[in-house]
């Protein structure tokens, strides 16, 4: 199967949808991810439409906010739509089975953490 591991930043805040697959219903948290690729390469931003349909969805939707950095894992998917003219589309997006969270550093303090200065 094809694999994909995307290291990137959310670009706004995730959207919970619940959508039914094999007739249960099933949360699914929805955002996009530009992949920023290393410093050192001078190249365009990939953006990524991700799908991360998990019980695990509902639990991390609110902390997938703008720039958060995700690492993610999954597979491209391909489905269709019609355009305003009833012209067949082809969208791509990520259907994510890993979504990892990663902290934020601020100044040498990570997230969450506080200092007596």
């Amino acid at each position: 199967m094809n694999s994909i591991f995307v290291h990137g930043k959310v670009t706004k805040k995730a959207e919970m949808k619940l959508l039914r697959i094999n007739n249960e219903p099933v949360p699914v948290a929805v955002f996009t991810v530009v992949d920023i690729g290393l410093p050192y390469q001078r190249i365009e931003p990939t953006f990524f439409l991700v799908n991360y349909p998990k019980e695990a969805a509902s639990l991390i939707c609110d902390y997938l906010v703008e720039d958060k950095e995700v690492n993610i894992q999954g597979v491209m998917r391909q489905k269709y739509t019609k355009d305003d003219k009833g012209n067949k589309i082809a969208r791509y997006y990520l259907c994510a089975d890993i979504v990892e969270l990663l902290p934020v550093f601020n100044s040498g303090k990570k997230e969450g953490f506080t200092t007596n200065e």
